[in-house]
């Protein structure tokens, strides 16, 4: 088919056109080609070395027909000048040297590129392989101008007509938009993530300038100036590309007398197009950078960066152009984004540098309060120690001793002692306060049986309680899980509480109960004491705060104990409550949360530095027996019930400790009680001379205040850690300052432990026992820790330097997901895979980025993902341009978070998309191979016996004359053979076997030609439309098969419309696209003539459109059609190199559209077929066959019309036959025959040595000896098998005399009229088997077959049989006649019948006469056996075919 352009009138007058040019050029290969493709008709191609393009070398002409037809941008070089040729698609490339060019040498049209493709065109000349480059950068003057260009490209070489090579094709794609579009955003990407952790605006410019180095290309050189607030002048922040004091970066910018314009953000960036102009000389434009382009640039764009609010800077951003590129819209909008995320990084650095300037003078006041209650504490603390201490040691001295040391009465120095610890407890309350509103309370958290632990801290109070008269109760039953608490802490809560409850509880109970209520624990102090007033009960908990009036054990106290229980309980995560009714008692609450989640994780799995609960509880309790009556008998707090002196330690070697305090009174008690310890003790008053006595003596312990002149404890410590020789050399702090911060800034300081003022004795000693000991088991096993630590840690930071750099470098989606679906962190592969930047993901959900109709499923996935590890989650997320991308994600779990990583499979998905379409089309070919190869190996064997059958039947037909039953018969069985002759015709055109003898046909006449056919076929309801357009294009086509597929989709659209309706058949052109040729594989883009099939029937489901050209598909019921009618519509088609489509609406109807390939090829016209009286011949025919019968039944019918015949049983026979000199007139040859000479060459020898010898081929299945691409051989005549007398004598006539009609009669054998049930012939039958009495043991057996043909038939056999017959044609028929009272021994049925089956038919005529006996037909399988068993053992099932005595066993075993 030739291909048309659409720029000629038509393909008769371009040619005509182009064959007056002149030039007097050969043009067809330069037809069509738009712009170009005229210019080259037009050119005098006589001035270049290619010289007329008639004389050109025919590869060079298929080149340029395929330059001139090709989409893609195509140009050649021809010849040692390599004479450049282009197509349009190419001008976009060449630009303004267009047309100019066309015609020149390469080197002229490239000058200035000609050093870089010069090499790579020499290389793809020599032949061997061709030249493929991509991304390929070259400085081009397509528009007068040298600009930066990228291309992808190849050079392959065209060889000439002697095979050497004669030119290049090269093949190109412009990509310079992409490579400069990746670069760019590579830039902003690079400027994001320098700026996004600077902290100050230097930081930011610094950064900024590194950043767009990276882009030399782009940016020539970048200038960042700043301006103060309140100022006019710019100074300079940054640079890059520029050398430091070049007169265009001078340090400031005057608003009088400026180097540079000075960009204003209402205004806009100001671009400077010349550099050199006289007004900007004091830049030096002359002796600006070269850079990478290796010449300087000529243009400049200066960007205003917008201050953030009044006190924020403003600047300008100065960026030098590339100088191969123009300034346009897009390089306008890059630099925009430059500049606005300059600005943006500046103003976020700006911010921040106020929010911690604000932050440390919220800092500094919090130190000036908490250094102020630090140093009260110390003043307090240091008097206290000097009290306590030596007060406990004289009350625990034995009454002997006191009798010579103690001046005063015990009771007072227990008076004094009592009120000392009361003093104590109120300055750590207040401590504790103060550390609680500087947010500086730090507790250590640990998981605790909450139970027994408050159990064993109430239990303290049960003398106190008994002594008191009080029930006292304590339920604490174990709660289901530990409680995260810190002890210490929980300790006052506890004993605040109880306290509270003994002090206002004169008479009745007191109960502690804990219990686990709603995911908390909570303790519940009751008692039955005076009540609080309900206006009281909102300020309870207030600081300092005391309720007037109220009756109590004692008047005493600061009203700080219940606030301090609030404060510390919200320490906890955990709330306070309160009930109370006046004179019935009160209820105090607290409410822990079980679990962690509350407690920030940088304060769980330490332990708490505490006294010991036994003290602590024995100061509260103390306090509490002095409020009872006989209070003067109370132990004093913290005495032990037995007086035990302070002895000498066991352990206690003469060890050396330097002690260091600058309180004379401290420093002489602290030596009295170690040396009094057995240790041996250097005393100096203040840190320096501490470092000096350690240095000197060597000690083996320091012991040292905190608060020192000179040197205090924390320069102490710093002193000797950072000393190799003292860094192991314990040390214990001593120090006023109290509570948890104060003792951890001690041990993070370097200390081994930490001793709060006051102390006892006892404990002095324990702790400084506690810390020898220890330092010598940590020297001797520092060593191997330190070791095993420094292997440690350098994994650790190996480990950790691989996990972030595969966070960075992944090409995979990372991601931190909250159980919320909120993104936590993600990497900058989404950057590259979705194209949302890391900052844009983090903080929203999943569900903003999910495909919407994903969404759902995703949600699902995302629950699981909480619960449980996922792998291989396969769903798509949205792109920032907006379209979908696949994505497979792989999980864990841990805690609340969701780490996650995704792989993305948009291409692997699109793959495998491509490959089941794929594997879909293999399927449908390999499932027509398997087809056509089955029918291939049959049709030969069984055509060959339809023949043998067909041919005798003809034969025996003129022996037994034209009428009477035996005629009946014959005729019967040449139908027979006729359906199986039409089923393998149908088989082989599914397959695109079946020879076709196409011809140029117009599709419109031929269908007129039909319409009285179809509309006897179709029958009077249904109407038939005919519409033909203008101007119908010719097709190729077998015309024969063109009417047997439009009568097949004829008969399956009235099917559809159940007899009633409008076929619409349609003739046109169409030209099917590239859009829609790349939508249906098989389908090439061109011009076709369309054939549309349309009725308005039921429609077609999908299911049942994908089907419908499958071979033996059918939705008829079983026995009406084969199944075969649209898969030869089908394989036809294909066959003819065309497309068929169905388009079908349920309800609606259905069209089918054959679109046929156009020719522009005049007609063929039809020649009428020769219709005269069928006659014979006195030739000579050679008969050439294998198969014996197939010989003898054509030697018969050519002998019956009166030919000369001689006979051969294979080609090497017929051809020594043929030399043996004996006068032949036609060869009839079988096409498919053993041995090593075939048919075809038996033909062509033959007429080598006899020219006008007629030659003749018959086949079953040609397999491609005589048919190739499914048509014909050129001048080669086929009589396909089976064919009747008639067709063979038309055949062999129409050969021997030369002529051969346009259309010939179709190969199926033409058999005479058979009379219908009912006819003479049939009751010919009937009557002479009931003439007189039947014979014995005849019976009635009533015969129900659809079929006519099969029906006449078994009649006959039964008849034969001696048997009487009543006839019906389905259900309703037997049924009428069984109700007619007509008497019929058995039942004799086909199992598949129109109106119903035959197994529900015998099962009725079996109810209403018991007994029947019932004989089922059926080319099929048999009944099912639970059908057979409803007649108690007398069915019997009889395949088909069947032969007389087959008939009679089955009537037998029916009987039984």
């Amino acid at each position: 088919m030739n291909a048309q352009d659409d720029g000629a009138a038509g393909g008769g007058l371009a040619v005509k056109s182009m064959n007056n040019d002149p030039g007097g050029a050969n043009p067809g290969f330069l037809a069509g080609g738009g712009e170009l493709g005229a210019l080259m008709r037009a050119h005098d191609w006589d001035a270049t070395p290619l010289g007329p393009p008639d004389g050109w070398p025919q590869s060079l002409k298929t080149a340029v027909r395929i330059m001139l037809t090709s989409r893609q941008p195509i140009w050649i070089g021809w010849g040692r000048e390599l004479t450049y040729l282009y197509n349009d698609p190419y001008k976009s490339i060449i630009g303004g040297k267009h047309p100019w060019a066309l015609g020149l040498p390469t080197s002229t049209v490239w000058r200035e590129i000609w050093a870089d493709i010069d090499p790579l065109l020499t290389t793809a000349l020599t032949g061997v392989e061709g030249i493929y480059v991509e991304d390929q950068l070259l400085i081009m003057e397509r528009n007068g101008y040298p600009e930066e260009t990228y291309y992808t490209f190849s050079y392959s070489p065209i060889p000439d007509d002697d095979g050497s090579p004669g030119g290049i094709i090269c093949a190109n794609t412009d990509v310079t938009d992409r490579v400069i579009g990746e670069r760019q955003l590579a830039l902003l990407r690079e400027l994001a993530t320098r700026t996004s952790q600077a902290q100050t605006w230097q930081q930011v410019c610094d950064r900024s300038v590194e950043a767009l180095a990276t882009d030399p290309r782009d940016v020539a050189f970048a200038l960042i100036y700043l301006r103060e607030p309140e100022s006019t002048d710019f100074a300079l922040a940054a640079a890059t590309g520029i050398a430091p004091g070049h007169p265009a970066a001078p340090e400031a910018l005057t608003a009088a007398a400026p180097a540079w314009p000075l960009a204003d953000p209402v205004t806009g960036p100001v671009h400077i197009p010349d550099l050199r102009a006289p007004e900007l000389h004091a830049i030096g434009a002359g002796s600006l950078p070269d850079g990478v382009w290796n010449r300087p640039p000529t243009q400049a764009v200066v960007l205003p960066l917008p201050a953030s609010g009044e006190t924020g800077r403003s600047g300008l951003l100065i960026v030098g152009l590339n100088p191969y590129r123009l300034f346009d819209d897009g390089y306008r909008r890059f630099l925009g984004l430059v500049a606005g995320q300059v600005a943006a990084a500046i103003a976020n650095a700006e911010s921040y540098e106020a929010e911690r300037r604000r932050a440390e003078a919220l800092a500094e006041i919090d130190r000036a309060k908490t250094a102020f209650f630090s140093n009260a504490s110390h003043e307090f603390r240091t008097p206290l120690t000097l009290m306590l201490g030596p007060l406990e040691e004289m009350l625990q001295e034995t009454v002997q001793q006191a009798g010579s040391s103690v001046t005063v009465p015990r009771t007072e120095l227990e008076m004094v002692h009592r009120n000392g610890q009361r003093l104590l407890r109120l300055v750590n309350a207040l401590l504790d306060f103060s550390r609680i509103e500087a947010g500086r309370m730090r507790a250590s958290f640990a998981p605790v049986d909450l139970a027994a632990y408050t159990a064993d801290l109430a239990s303290s109070f049960r003398s106190a309680m008994e002594k008191a008269g009080l029930v006292y109760r304590i339920d604490c039953p174990p709660l289901p899980e530990p409680v995260w608490i810190d002890r210490d802490l929980w300790e006052k809560i506890v004993l605040n509480l109880i306290s509270n409850a003994f002090k206002y509880t004169l008479r009745g109970e007191v109960a502690v109960t804990l219990e686990a209520v709603r995911g908390a624990a909570v303790l519940k102090v009751r008692d039955t004491g005076v009540g609080i007033p309900e206006a009281e009960l909102t300020r309870v908990f207030d600081r300092f705060h005391r309720i007037e009036g109220q009756v109590g054990r004692t008047h005493e106290g600061t009203g700080i104990g219940l606030a301090l229980v609030k404060d510390l309980t919200a320490v906890h995560g955990g709330s306070v409550d309160v009930q109370s009714r006046i004179g019935e008692g009160s209820v105090f609450m607290v409410s822990l949360p079980f679990g962690r989640t509350h407690i920030p994780l940088a304060e769980t799995g330490g332990e708490t530095a505490q006294a010991p609960s036994a003290t602590r509880a024995g100061i509260f309790v103390s306090e509490a027996m002095r409020w009872l009556p006989d209070a003067e008998t109370a132990t004093p707090a913290g005495l032990p019930a037995e007086e035990v002196p302070v002895t000498t330690p066991e352990r206690a070697q003469g060890e050396t400790i330097v002690l260091a305090d600058d309180n004379a009174d401290m420093r002489g008690y602290v030596e009295r009680l170690l040396a009094g310890a057995g240790y041996r003790v250097v005393a100096v008053g203040d840190g320096r001379a501490a470092v000096t006595a350690v240095r000197a003596v060597r000690p083996d312990l320091v012991l040292s205040d905190v608060m020192m002149p000179h040197l205090d404890g924390f320069g102490v410590i710093d002193a000797l850690r950072r000393d190799p020789d003292t860094r192991e050399l314990p040390i214990i702090l001593l120090s006023a300052r109290a509570g948890e911060d104060s003792a951890i800034d001690g041990f993070q300081a370097g200390a081994d432990d930490y001793v709060a003022k006051p102390f006892s004795a006892r404990e002095l000693i324990a702790r400084v026992e506690g810390t020898l000991r220890l330092a010598k088991l940590r020297r001797e096993t520092s060593a191997m820790l330190r070791a095993a630590n420094e292997e440690l840690e350098k994994r650790v930071a190996e480990r950790t330097r691989e996990l972030n750099q595969i966070w960075r470098n992944s090409r995979d989606l990372l991601a931190v997901v909250g159980a919320d679906g909120v993104y936590r962190a993600v990497n900058p592969a989404w950057t590259e895979i979705l194209g949302y930047r890391p900052d844009e993901v983090v903080g929203c959900s999943f569900r903003h980025l999910v495909w919407p109709e994903d969404l759902e499923w995703t949600q699902g996935g995302h629950e699981e993902a909480v619960k449980r590890n996922l792998t291989n989650f396969e769903n798509r997320y949205r792109h920032q341009d907006g379209t979908p991308r696949w994505i497979s994600w792989h999980s864990s779990v841990e805690g609340d978070m969701i780490y996650a990583y995704g792989r993305h499979i948009t291409a692997e998905k699109e793959q495998a998309e491509a490959l089941r379409q794929a594997e879909e089309q293999l399927r449908r070919a390999q499932k027509m191979e398997a087809v056509g190869q089955l029918t291939g190996g049959v049709a030969h064997d069984f055509n060959n016996l339809l023949q043998v059958i067909g041919g005798n039947l003809q034969l025996l037909l003129n022996d037994v004359g034209t009428s009477g039953r035996a005629a009946d018969r014959v005729r019967n069985a040449l139908s027979g053979v006729s359906r199986g002759a039409k089923l393998a015709s149908s088989l082989l055109a599914f397959a695109r076997r079946q020879p076709l003898e196409p011809r140029v046909v117009d599709l419109g006449r031929l269908i007129r030609g039909l319409d009285d056919m179809l509309r006897r076929t179709l029958g009077e309801e249904i109407r038939i439309e005919v519409i033909s357009g203008g101007g119908l294009w010719n097709t190729v086509v077998d015309p024969a098969q063109v009417e047997n597929a439009l009568l097949n989709l004829a008969i399956n659209a009235r099917d559809a419309m159940k007899g009633h309706g409008v076929l619409t058949i349609e003739a046109g052109n169409a030209e099917l696209d590239a859009v829609y040729a790349a939508r249906h594989n098989d389908v090439q883009p061109g011009q076709y003539v369309m054939l549309a099939v349309t009725d308005t029937g039921s429609g077609m489901p999908p299911e049942v459109q994908e089907r419908a050209f499958d071979p033996f598909f059918t939705t008829k019921p079983e026995g009406h059609g084969t199944g075969l009618g649209l898969s030869m519509v089908y394989g036809f088609v294909k066959q003819s190199g065309g497309h068929i489509k169905i388009y079908s609406e349920m309800g609606h109807g259905t069209t089918i559209r054959l679109y046929l390939p156009r020719t522009q090829e005049v007609e063929d016209l039809p020649v009428a077929a020769d219709s005269g009286p069928v006659g014979g011949g006195s030739e000579t025919v050679l008969v050439v066959e294998d198969d014996e019968e197939v010989r003898q039944t054509v030697v018969a019918m050519l002998t019956d019309l009166e030919y000369r015949v001689l006979q051969a049983r294979d080609a090497q026979s017929a051809l020594a036959i043929l030399e043996s000199g004996v006068p032949i007139d036609l060869l009839f040859t079988d096409v498919v025959m053993p041995g090593p000479l075939r048919s075809p060459e038996l033909a062509r020898k033959a007429q080598e040595r006899f020219p006008k010898l007629a030659v003749l081929f018959t086949s079953g299945y040609t397999q491609n000896a005589i048919v190739h691409g499914g048509r014909l051989d050129p001048g080669v005549e086929l009589l396909s098998k089976p064919y009747t007398r008639e067709v063979l004598a038309r055949k062999i006539r129409q050969v021997l005399n030369g002529r051969k009609p346009e259309r010939t009669e179709p190969a199926a054998p033409s058999v005479p009229p058979v009379p219908l049930a009912g006819s003479a012939a049939a009751s010919r039958a009937a009557s002479d088997a009931g003439a007189g009495d039947a014979p014995t043991g005849s019976l009635t057996i009533l015969l129900v077959e659809d079929d006519v043909l099969i029906r006449m038939s078994v009649a006959e056999m039964l008849a034969d049989l001696g048997h009487q017959v009543l006839e019906a044609g389905g259900v309703g028929e037997a049924l009428d006649i069984a109700g007619a009272d007509e008497a019929f021994d058995l039942l004799f049925t086909d199992l598949t019948l129109p109106d119903g089956r035959g197994e529900e038919l015998a099962v009725e005529l079996a109810r209403r006469r018991p007994g029947l006996p019932v004989v089922f037909a059926s080319g099929r399988t048999g009944p099912d056996g639970s059908d057979v068993s409803a007649f108690g053992g007398r069915a019997v099932h009889l395949q088909k075919p069947y032969d007389l005595p087959a008939l009679e066993r089955a009537i037998g075993s029916a009987l039984g």
